[in-house]
């Protein structure tokens, strides 16, 4: 029987990470068209069948054949200023977009990778759908990396620049329906050299920091779908398979832990298999073969000068790594706390706050935003200003921590902007020493229990006045009426 607790070393437990993160870049890979994604209704859809040609080596990916013997007919939702012909494979790719290499090359060099000199786009065979062309396009731009990681050297074998594939809405009958403007959005691939020796809940780790070291050049775009994890796993006497299609990042290490104990119990071999959504996985295809990879022939390589390299290393930034020591050392946040405040969209905003207890700003943005936004309240209707307001608000005592929930649901649903108006409207104003003096001595009698007259101050002074505050108050009234 295996447990939990047993050295995954003996076991032999091997995995290498694949990490895809799209960028939020005005334009797509090969073409012109938005990556905003936000149109809802088509203008038009395709019908088409894709079937496998031989590589150059004579070859037919097995991978590739599998999806073919199907025999399924796809149909692909076009929609307006998001979709195009170089979509839909009518017309030759443009060149390729210069802001999506500068950010992939950034995301190199914060891997420590060594630059190609040019970058040649290839070609990827894939007739499962997810691409009109059948084949989806990939530029390495960088190779032999590290990630530093508890003392150690996580080896970064390579990173590349590709176009992100279709998204799938649904398969009825051997009919699958996709959408086009997901097709061609720059992603950034990193590939991890072979990791030995680290447990599941490590590699989990590992795929978070590879994910906010990507994240450090501020153009990674966020949201369900916007970062996707494959792995390869396999244990001495199992066999190597590839899980695709991992988009929680907090259940890796449960899908690491299922696949090993899946293959000491079944006699495993080499495949592709797909996440479910309780974490488990089920056969998707034969692993693919490695003659599946040619040259673009449509655009020709890009040169990296020293130059253009020399003005990308100027203008790196400073890793989330980074940051990540610097809010647990220097701001005194949880680790907990400073990994959530780095996955958020606010860690911008997040370094601007002054004069207020980072730990509550954090709180705010991880805690608080996500609460409202379970509730139905539109969070994007609140501008960093808006915020930037309301924790200068609060750093000059005119607000109370406690209002903050309040204020914001009330700033996102209403026109008026100022945090100031806001806080009047629900009554929130800060209230004097005097008027919480007032308020204890007709609430709080000398002989109640300490903890029931917090409960019943903090009652009577919710929004207006904060805890710390009210405490203090309180433990004064009760010894001097004592």
């Amino acid at each position: 029987m295996f447990h939990l607790s047993e050295d995954y070393s003996k076991l032999g437990l091997k995995a290498g990470l694949e990490l895809h993160v799209q960028l939020d870049t005005g334009k797509k890979l090969f073409c012109n068209c938005s990556t905003k994604m936000k149109e809802k209704q088509p203008i038009e859809i395709v019908e088409r069948k894709l079937h496998p040609v031989a590589s150059e080596l004579g070859t037919v990916d097995q991978a590739a054949q599998f999806e073919f013997l199907k025999g399924r007919t796809f149909y692909y939702q076009a929609f307006k200023g998001e979709s195009c012909l170089v979509d839909l494979d009518e017309e030759p790719i443009h060149p390729l977009n210069s802001e999506a290499l500068t950010v992939a090359l950034q995301v190199s060099l914060l891997f420590n990778c060594k630059i190609p000199s040019e970058i040649q786009v290839m070609r990827k065979t894939v007739i499962d759908g997810s691409n009109t062309s059948g084949f989806q396009r990939t530029a390495v731009v960088g190779l032999n990396g590290y990630l530093e990681f508890r003392g150690k050297n996580v080896p970064i074998s390579q990173i590349s620049l590709e176009e992100d594939a279709c998204a799938i809405i649904g398969e009825e009958d051997g009919r699958v329906m996709y959408k086009l403007n997901r097709l061609g959005v720059p992603l950034v691939e990193v590939s991890t050299g072979l990791l030995v020796g680290y447990t599941p809940e490590e590699i989990q780790e590992i795929a978070y920091m590879i994910g906010i070291t990507c994240r450090s050049t501020g153009k990674m775009k966020h949201g369900i779908g916007s970062i996707r994890q494959d792995m390869n796993v396999s244990i001495t006497k199992g066999a190597r398979v590839e899980i695709k299609g991992v988009q929680e990042l907090g259940i890796m290490a449960k899908i690491v832990e299922g696949e090993v104990k899946r293959q000491m119990i079944e006699k495993a071999k080499e495949e592709t298999r797909t996440v479910l959504p309780d974490g488990n996985t089920k056969y998707m295809r034969p692993l693919p073969g490695a003659s599946r990879m040619y040259p673009e022939t449509d655009i020709p390589p890009v040169p990296v000068n020293t130059k253009y390299l020399a003005e990308i290393k100027k203008s790196l930034p400073e890793p989330l790594t980074k940051k990540l020591q610097r809010f647990e050392k220097e701001l005194k946040l949880s680790q907990q706390l400073a990994k959530e405040i780095l996955r958020s969209d606010y860690v911008e905003v997040f370094e601007k706050v002054k004069g207020v207890e980072p730990s509550i700003v954090a709180s705010t943005f991880t805690n608080v935003v996500k609460d409202l936004e379970r509730s139905g309240v539109e969070i994007s209707n609140i501008t960093d200003e808006n915020f930037m307001d309301l924790f200068n608000n609060l750093a000059e005592r005119k607000i109370a921590k406690e209002a903050i929930p309040d204020i914001l649901r009330m700033l996102a649903e209403n026109n008026t902007k100022k945090i100031s108006e806001v806080a009047k409207k629900l009554g929130f104003t800060t209230l004097t020493h005097a008027e919480l003096d007032k308020i204890i001595r007709e609430t709080v009698k000398p002989d109640m229990p300490f903890n029931k007259a917090i409960g019943i101050v903090m009652s009577k002074v919710r929004g207006k006045a904060d805890a710390q505050t009210v405490i203090k108050a309180v433990k004064k009234f009760l010894a001097t009426s004592a």
